[in-house]
């Protein structure tokens, strides 16, 4: 716990002023942090035996960053052209399979395609605090939840992915993010109170989503974590596993709904 705390109290600072900074800072920022989330992937497929096309992965996130800096989204374009290039890598090596080119392609829209809505967030022709409630929706989501379950927790909520997790810690998750979210509202942007709670609660459900689809990947591939490079919090999709989830929801939420 202590550990914790403390890469908490040095971390959060950071991510803070990364997002404040926004900009070329964030973009520079975010695309080292898919580099090594969806290095952290493929690495966790490799323990399972697979072999996944690594440098299309990294190709992709570099050529995605740099289509968001030029203010362009070209990540269509780049996913038809990582399918070709991981298409022509198994045609030509008979070492890699079909599975390692699904589970290639499936690394890069789980990483670096979802972790770019942060970006896309950042770009919006909108307010900037808008970026803050992706992060206000993940943390306290898991906040809320580690805390409602140590203290309240008696059921089960999905014991085959992730056997710590109990039905009242996510409605704990899920209370408390909407409380913050409004919190949040009333001091920012008042005028979209009720709007910003229902995104806080359908936030909570989907980065809680996250987390058990991370615990699923990591129960399947035999890991604990997914790295060591945040002590006490283990890899980067351990602490971004409820962000990447939560990034496309907020977009889609404020250019459909609030807009």
């Amino acid at each position: 716990m202590i550990t914790r705390i403390i890469s908490a109290v040095v971390g959060i600072p950071i991510l803070i002023g990364i997002i404040i900074l926004g900009g070329t800072p964030l973009m520079a920022a975010l695309g080292l942090v898919m580099i090594l989330g969806l290095r952290e992937f493929y690495q966790a497929l490799s323990k399972k035996g697979f072999k996944p096309v690594e440098a299309v992965g990294y190709g992709f996130t570099a050529f995605l960053v740099f289509s968001l800096y030029r203010g362009g989204d070209w990540a269509t374009v780049g996913i038809y052209g990582a399918f070709l290039v991981t298409t022509l890598t198994l045609l030509l090596q008979g070492k890699r399979t079909v599975q390692d080119g699904i589970l290639t392609l499936y690394g890069i829209l789980y990483v670096p395609l979802l972790m770019s809505y942060i970006i896309r967030v950042d770009l919006l022709d909108s307010p900037p605090y808008v970026i803050w409630v992706i992060f206000i929706i993940a943390f306290a989501t898991d906040t809320f939840a580690y805390f409602s379950g140590m203290y309240l927790g008696k059921h089960k909520l999905c014991p085959r992915v992730s056997p710590k997790k109990t039905i009242e810690g996510s409605i704990g998750g899920l209370t408390g993010t909407v409380i913050a979210c409004g919190v949040f509202a009333y001091f920012i942007v008042p005028g979209a109170l009720v709007s910003f709670m229902i995104l806080g609660a359908l936030g909570s459900v989907v980065a809680q989503m996250g987390d058990l689809s991370a615990s699923m990947i990591k129960r399947w591939t035999g890991i604990k974590d997914f790295g060591k490079i945040m002590p006490g919090h283990g890899g980067v999709l351990d602490r971004f596993d409820s962000i990447i989830f939560t990034a496309p929801l907020v977009y889609y939420y404020i250019t459909i709904v609030v807009a």
